[in-house]
């Protein structure tokens, strides 16, 4: 099918809806610093940039309206203004050219704080406006983790064209059977020297990293990568990594589960996530973003994580 890449940011939605082997006709991103990644992965810049001066009959037709609509204004990281900020009121622009366009799907996508956001009001409002506009709307929270490992939960919303003969796709599967089956195993708690230490774990080959990948036994980039947080001014160890944030911290607090893991034994050592492993956790191929650090942090905690895209999207026909 074909699909419209609406908030494309640097391209998650597209390449997961292209693996599942859809069409983009064409996409709409205003952040200049995503744009050129989205020109340096896909070969041109986005072919719109504001979405509030696109104007829908200019538009190919299409099947999907893709949609990341922006999260800040309902994410528990933010104020929460919802539809009170600039940005919350974005949603209105995918209306705006649904409304228009009448695709089959409405395929969107925002942080899990959109449910609670206003005791339920603001999420009631999206899900009437699209009522209104023709569309039974169908959503499911999933979370990343089942996908990549990173523990990443979102609100995934479909909407079907009323009339048009669509099939359901949500609920989508038992992901926790699928993961039941990649444990992380404990093989050893020994150190180099034979001796007990948390520093010195063992783990089998066979099981997943509740960060990184586990490329076999032993210590530092071979083994799973756990969090160090800030806790009232002491240093412990968390058994995972909650996400990748947009917030980008340089420092070690509350916030340093989001970006930062413990690579080291004897003397235990902090580092940020690399940009690398940023892209890896959202599913994107290696080097895909481009610009400083700072920037390329940003763009991948903005962004969709790709592989649940692409799952989704081959439940789309």
């Amino acid at each position: 099918m074909k699909f419209f890449d609406l908030f494309s940011g640097i391209g998650g939605f597209r390449l997961g809806m292209e693996r599942a082997g859809h069409e983009c006709i064409g996409s709409c991103e205003i952040d200049k610093y995503s744009r050129e990644t989205y020109k340096s992965g896909f070969g041109s810049y986005p072919e719109y940039d504001d979405a509030t001066t696109l104007q829908p009959e200019s538009l190919p037709q299409f099947d999907v309206l893709c949609a990341g609509f922006p999260c800040q204004a309902f994410s528990i990281a933010g104020k929460r203004l919802g539809f009170q900020d600039t940005r919350g009121t974005l949603f209105f622009e995918i209306a705006r050219i649904a409304k228009e366009k009448k695709p089959r799907y409405l395929f969107l996508e925002n942080v899990r704080g959109l449910l609670s956001h206003d005791r339920g009001n603001t999420f009631k409002t999206i899900i009437s406006t699209l009522d209104e506009m023709g569309y039974d709307a169908e959503w499911q929270v999933l979370n990343s983790k089942y996908f990549v490992p990173q523990n990443r939960e979102r609100i995934f919303i479909i909407g079907h064209l009323r009339g048009e003969s669509t099939r359901q796709i949500f609920p989508l599967g038992d992901f926790s059977k699928e993961v039941n089956n990649k444990e992380l195993r404990q093989i050893g708690n020994i150190d180099q020297k034979g001796h007990n230490s948390l520093w010195g774990r063992v783990y089998n080959i066979d099981g997943i990293a509740p960060n990184l990948n586990a490329n076999g036994g032993g210590m530092g980039a071979k083994t799973g990568l756990f969090a160090i947080v800030n806790d009232k001014g002491n240093f412990r160890e968390v058994e995972q990594v909650t996400c990748i944030d947009a917030n980008y911290w340089k420092g070690c607090d509350n916030h340093a589960q989001r970006t930062m893991v413990s690579i080291g034994s004897p003397k235990t050592l902090i580092r940020k996530l690399t940009p690398l492993e940023c892209e890896r956790l959202q599913g994107f191929p290696d080097n895909w973003t481009i610009g400083s650090d700072t920037q390329r942090y940003k763009q991948c905690g903005n962004a969709v994580t790709v592989n649940v895209v692409e799952y989704i999207a081959n439940e789309l026909s």
